[in-house]
Order: C-alpha cells, then structure tokens, then sequence
C-alpha cells in the first residue's frame, strides 16, 4: 500500500471514529452543548439526536470515501472530487484557527470569548483536512476519474 493509500485509509479510520464520537454526544446534551451545539438545538432532544445522527451519516459517507480511495473498498462514483471537496470542507472548517488565535492572543478583540476546545477543534479540523488533501493530490492519478466506477 503506498503512502498516499495510508493516508487516505488512516482518514476513513478517523472518520469513523469520528461518527461514532458525533453520535455518542447525542445522548448527552450536555456534551454537545460543551463541543458547540447551540442551546436552541440541545432544548429539543428530537433535534439533537436527529443533527447528530445526521452529521454521523455525512461523517460515515466521508470515510467510505477515504476507504475507497485507499482501495480498501471499490471505487465509489465521483471519487476524485468528492475527496476534493471532503478535504476543502475540513480545511476551510480548520482555517477558523487562524482568527481564533487571533483573539485568544489579544490581537484582535471578540464580543465574546474563544474557549481553547475550539482552537483544538479548529486544529483537528486542518490536520484532517490536511490529510485529505494529501492523499487526493497524492493519489490524483489512480483514483477513478469522474462519475464511473472503474475497478
């Protein structure tokens, strides 16, 4: 298996940690309101469960992608640019670091304050992205090329 092929696979293990991670906060409104989830969300436990399952789903579809990038599973439609647009999603999610540094230092100031479980999240976000990235480019020409699945 080549390092890009790694790679990828590594990011459709994480993913799946990932949904499991998303759909275990369900459960707890207190979790999700301690990892962001908007109080107007966590009052209806309906909706909460419902976001959350849905997040896990998208999070699920992305590692079955990352999988079928690695050739771990067959070659799913689209597959170049979906990992393309899963890796600019995270990246442009982690990119929220910058402006959170920003005004954990004092450069900037905010109308309310940053807790550091952000800038870890937003980080997280960018390494996953990162990742993503690297194993498209990486493996730009032994993916399948547009909406065939080739084997």
């Amino acid at each position: 298996m080549t390092t890009t092929k790694k790679i990828l696979f590594a990011s459709g293990i994480l993913q799946f940690a990932l949904a499991l991670f998303q759909a275990g906060i369900a459960f707890s409104p207190s979790l999700s309101l301690y990892f962001g989830a908007p109080e107007s969300l966590v009052g209806s436990r309906l909706a909460l469960m419902g976001t959350s399952f849905f997040v896990s789903g998208l999070l699920i579809l992305f590692g079955l992608y990352a999988l079928s990038g690695a050739g771990a599973i067959r070659p799913l439609p689209w597959l170049r640019q979906v990992l393309a647009v899963i890796g600019g999603i995270y990246l442009l999610r982690g990119l929220v670091l910058i402006p959170e540094v920003l005004v954990i230092a004092g450069v900037v100031v905010a109308a309310i304050p940053i807790a550091p479980r952000f800038v870890v999240m937003s980080a997280c976000a960018l390494a996953v992205g990162s990742l993503f990235v690297a194993g498209t480019v990486g493996g730009w020409a032994s993916l399948s090329p547009g909406g065939d699945a080739t084997p």
